[in-house]
């Protein structure tokens, strides 16, 4: 094997590679990054058996061949070797790399153990814009369950039907949905894909500003942009039924600026104690919303804030943290919160954004 090309070019890719191998891999050739020189490109592939990406690279290649390099090393040797064009080589059981300014010789695996990529039809797709898709997993993906009991909580739902595309997330505690235009017509079947690689799914196509067409089956969900096919895993399981839970009707509905309660929120959370308790009371006399929070260690605060309030008056209590959680994904100016009092869940969504809905449990202590 041997091949020269651009040394920014294989940083880029190289970097995207590395950031799918197992980084405590039981099989040693987990941890490397695929080069394979055929033709007038080479192909970079890594996979952590989870999800995987394959990156096609134009090269000058002067003869074919395959090596397996620990992606760690070649990563690091790449990002500070200095020259616009780069050239490798694979020499016994050596990769020689080699810029203007800075040559290497790395180790590498024995690559015949190297998993194969799936290769998931296009029987089964769907297609949404880069913007909306990255927005969508953003939305959600913090709420999903760092649990490893309930394999299904810890994934991002992702499923099709009248034209929109909706992603959700949960871990029991709090839940988030976000519904966004999809291009394709139709349905789209129930995906469950881990939160992890949903998140390198958002890394890759937040990088074109365009749409992309996401193919699956049962077991895998894929898609190609660029010149970069990803292919993931899909949770083999049932996400709950979360729509049930999610109340019809509200006793008290209040409208706040989101600056306002981003502020009060962090403001509290020095006060909070070791649950980030807040008691969250709306007040429509007063059109105000009191936040407080107490830790005998610490103090105690309180914070106003000015509200458009419709309903009951009503006092719960929740996790601070979990509030500030949902406005990073409200965009708009407003926030409007949906309450039925004591012991019942919060609704929050985006005052000018119907896609977008966060709902929260209460801490009954």
């Amino acid at each position: 094997m041997k091949f020269e090309c651009t040394t920014e070019q294989l940083l880029k890719a190289v970097t995207t590679a590395a950031r799918f191998v197992e980084r405590k891999a039981n099989l040693p050739v987990l941890g490397s990054i695929l080069i394979t020189a055929d033709g007038g490109r080479i192909l970079l592939r890594a996979t952590n058996l989870e999800c995987g990406v394959e990156i096609t690279l134009p090269a000058k290649v002067l003869s074919d061949g395959v090596v397996a390099v620990p992606g760690n090393v070649l990563v690091g040797f790449l990002s500070n070797a200095r020259g616009k064009n780069v050239s490798a080589a694979l020499v016994g059981e050596l990769f020689k790399i080699e810029t203007e300014r800075a040559s290497a010789s790395i180790k590498t695996i024995p690559p015949g153990d190297f998993p194969i990529l799936p290769q998931v039809s296009a029987e089964r797709s769907f297609t949404v814009k880069s913007s909306e898709l990255t927005r969508a997993i953003r939305s959600v993906a913090y709420c999903a369950s760092t649990s490893t009991i309930k394999p299904e909580l810890q994934s991002v739902l992702l499923f099709g039907e009248a034209s929109k595309i909706t992603a959700v997330a949960t871990d029991s505690f709090r839940l988030a949905e976000k519904s966004i235009s999809m291009r394709s017509g139709g349905s789209v079947a129930h995906l469950l894909l881990p939160a992890r690689n949903a998140a390198e799914l958002m890394r890759i196509v937040e990088s074109v500003n365009s749409d992309v067409e996401l193919y699956y089956n049962d077991n895998q969900l894929s898609t190609h942009v660029g010149e970069v096919y990803y292919t993931s895993r899909l949770i083999d399981g049932a996400f709950p039924n979360y729509r049930q839970i999610i109340p019809k009707s509200f006793t008290t509905e209040a409208v706040v600026l989101r600056e306002d309660l981003s502020a009060a929120l962090k403001s509290l959370s020095v006060f909070a104690d070791k649950f980030a308790q807040v008691t969250f009371t709306i007040d429509p006399a007063k059109k105000a919303i009191f936040l407080s929070s107490r830790n005998p260690d610490v103090g105690e605060q309180t914070s106003t804030m000015r509200a458009t309030i419709v309903g009951e008056q009503c006092t719960m209590n929740f996790n601070g943290r979990y509030l500030a959680d949902s406005l990073q994904s409200i965009v708009g100016e407003s926030v409007r919160i949906h309450a039925n009092g004591l012991g019942k869940a919060i609704l929050i969504k985006d005052a000018a954004d119907e896609s977008f809905l966060y709902l929260a449990m209460p801490m009954n202590r």
